[in-house]
């Protein structure tokens, strides 16, 4: 896939997460791509509708995608998202089998909008970092349309 194309599905997630913070969740979203380049499924954090602390937007969507594809499809796939995923969400890709991962706002950015004060909510480790330590080579692009997803978490 070329860049456009990465621009126009992180778009896409975006869409995704502000139909989750209209939902009354936090406002991240996802989708996975096949590869052919069509949409398969889409993701949305529910942590509050479901009062689920683990109901991340990725991990909701790999639940649900696991059930159907195996991890030999998954390699063939791109998740796209609409921020750079925390350790969990990343680790959870990396176990899925999911080929890219491509992602709208850093977590470096993210911070910087909405403040490092309560340390409960504070996890810093860098997707890239993260992946470097499985045997498994995913390939990452990102951050990119920072200031687009950043409006998500600016109000």
């Amino acid at each position: 896939m070329d860049m456009e194309n990465d621009k126009r599905f992180v778009r896409m997630a975006i869409e995704v997460a502000k139909k989750s913070k209209e939902k009354g969740n936090l406002p991240f979203g996802c989708i996975l791509v096949d590869g052919n380049g069509e949409v398969i499924i889409a993701g949305e954090n529910t942590i509050n509708t479901d009062n689920d602390c683990l109901a991340h937007a990725e991990i909701n969507l790999i639940r649900e995608v696991s059930k159907t594809h195996d991890h030999a499809y998954l390699q063939n796939c791109s998740i796209y998202t609409s921020d750079e995923p925390c350790p969990m969400c990343t680790s959870a890709i990396y176990w899925s089998g999911i080929g890219k991962l491509v992602y709208g706002l850093s977590k470096a950015k993210y911070y910087e909008i909405v403040g490092r004060d309560n340390p409960n909510w504070v996890f810093e480790m860098p997707t890239r970092e993260l992946l470097d330590k499985g045997g498994r080579k995913l390939e990452v692009i990102g951050p990119l349309l920072e200031d687009e997803a950043s409006i998500l978490h600016s109000d």
